[in-house]
């Protein structure tokens, strides 16, 4: 009886405690609760491979924002990516860079083998590039006009993902371009129940492409020195 009690007694804290951190993270925006972010990982020519992952593991939840369950694939693909690029890296040293892990299959002459380091990131660089383009699109065009937000996304997708998809994968993002927020929906969602102006949600979205953007730039050019980035 006493071991239950006090396993029911945990049980009961750990739930609270869990959805007292929900709650502590919902009074922060959106882009100022991503933990690990990209800010804090040095982009000197080298990208720092584990940490990197584990920032892009902690962006998956933006496409939550845009309040559309057709993006889930898109979650799935990034997650799996994700943990294809871990897997690749077991065994290795910790401190290995993706160059480093990248260069590995570039000389065993397995960059096209199936579920390859070099295209799990080949398709993580290609979502990354979407986000960007998406981000830096409806924070510089004109945020208040009708359908800024679905112009922007649609815009995203034709300039980075959508030259490599069938037709099944367009149909899944047409679904999901229909469905995305206008602007107050997307800030509502990204400011979530913190007290930050637009102006800040805008700020913290350019602060954070800026970080990323460091990262993607190292990485694009890797691909295309290696010509590992085909044309469709």
């Amino acid at each position: 009886f006493l071991f239950f009690f006090f396993f029911r007694e945990l049980q009961v804290r750990l739930v609270t405690m869990a959805d007292a951190a929900a709650a502590a993270d919902e009074s922060v925006s959106f882009f100022n609760s991503i933990k690990p972010g990209f800010g804090g990982i040095p982009a000197e020519g080298k990208t720092p491979l584990l940490p990197f992952l584990d920032a892009c593991a902690a962006i998956v939840p933006f496409f939550d924002t845009l309040g559309s369950t057709a993006f889930k694939p898109v979650k799935m693909d990034i997650n799996g990516n994700v943990s294809k690029l871990r897997k690749a890296a077991e065994g290795k040293p910790a401190e290995m860079t993706l160059q480093e892990l990248l260069q590995s299959e570039i000389d065993a002459k397995t960059t096209g083998a199936k579920n390859s380091a070099t295209d799990a990131m080949l398709w993580l660089k290609r979502a990354l590039s979407f986000i960007r383009e998406f981000l830096t699109a409806v924070t510089e065009g004109d945020r208040a006009a009708k359908g800024s937000v679905k112009n922007a996304a649609n815009a995203a997708y034709a300039a980075t993902l959508k030259k490599h998809h069938g037709m099944l994968v367009k149909g899944v993002f047409s679904m999901a371009m229909s469905a995305v927020p206008n602007w107050e929906g997307l800030v509502t969602a990204l400011k979530r129940k913190s007290v930050d102006t637009e102006e800040q949600i805008v700020e913290q979205i350019k602060g954070f492409v800026a970080d990323f953007s460091a990262h993607l730039d190292i990485i694009t050019k890797f691909y295309a020195d290696n010509n590992l980035d085909p044309k469709p």
